[in-house]
């Protein structure tokens, strides 16, 4: 799977949980994005690179 691929699955995933009341605050939002982002291997290569 590209690297764009996997962007738009995690967008999309965590929007469905926004918008089922799954995430309710911006805090969870972001929590959910960073744990996602570390724990997902095929962008995990890409955000430690941004660093």
């Amino acid at each position: 799977m590209g690297e764009q691929e996997a962007y738009k699955r995690l967008l999309k995933k965590v929007i469905d949980e926004t918008e089922n009341d799954k995430i309710k605050s911006t805090e969870e939002l972001i929590q959910k994005l960073i744990s996602e982002l570390t724990t997902n291997s095929a962008l995990r290569g890409h955000v430690q690179s941004q660093s």
